[in-house]
């Protein structure tokens, strides 16, 4: 009996001290918080990217929408409403 209870504490040392693992432990450590490092970065990019891209489209309807009120004042005549709205079209903001 006192040769099973001496193998079982031989095991229980040996398995994480230099045994069997030989400091895997702290590898799948570094690997897994390396895998949620890569996920959260691409999520900020992928969010990030999003709320650019929506400034983008409301300053555009912005601009779309001041050159529309000038119209419709009459500060400016058909043809350079016409000319400056297909610049705006054309150019990314």
């Amino acid at each position: 009996m006192s040769i099973s209870v001496f193998a079982i504490t031989q095991m229980s040392t040996s398995w994480h001290d230099g045994g069997l693992f030989m400091g895997m432990h702290w590898v799948w450590w570094f690997i897994w918080l390396f895998t949620i490092a890569i996920l959260l970065s691409a999520l900020w990019r992928a969010f990030a990217d999003r709320s650019e891209t929506h400034r983008r489209v409301e300053r555009k309807e912005a601009a779309e929408e001041a050159l529309r009120e000038r119209f419709a004042s009459g500060e400016i005549d058909e043809e350079e409403f016409i000319r400056r709205m297909g610049i705006l079209r054309e150019s990314v903001l």
